[in-house]
């Protein structure tokens, strides 16, 4: 599965989170610390109740874990691209 048949993509997941910081994308860096970026805990579930819609399985707690866009998009593309992958598309 390529970058652009993902339910989420980096790019939208990276503004998805610029937009709940009131920051432009570019800002999110992938390595910086979401936190320390303002995202709070209200806002990583509003978030995540999004994405889910989109992803099924998602693992709430494994985001509530990581700290950057980096380890937050591996947990997302691995949702998307594992065995758990197919039901979720088909939705």
């Amino acid at each position: 599965m390529t970058q652009d048949e993902l339910l989420l993509g980096h790019a939208q997941m990276q503004a998805d989170i610029a937009e709940q910081i009131g920051i432009p994308p570019h800002e999110v860096e992938p390595q910086e610390s979401l936190v320390d970026l303002g995202l709070d805990s209200i806002q990583v579930m509003t978030l995540l109740m999004k994405w889910g819609e989109k992803i099924e399985g998602l693992d709430f707690s494994r985001f509530m874990e990581a700290e950057t866009l980096e380890e937050w998009w591996a947990i997302a593309e691995a949702a998307q691209t594992g065995p758990a992958a197919g039901k979720a598309a088909v939705r």
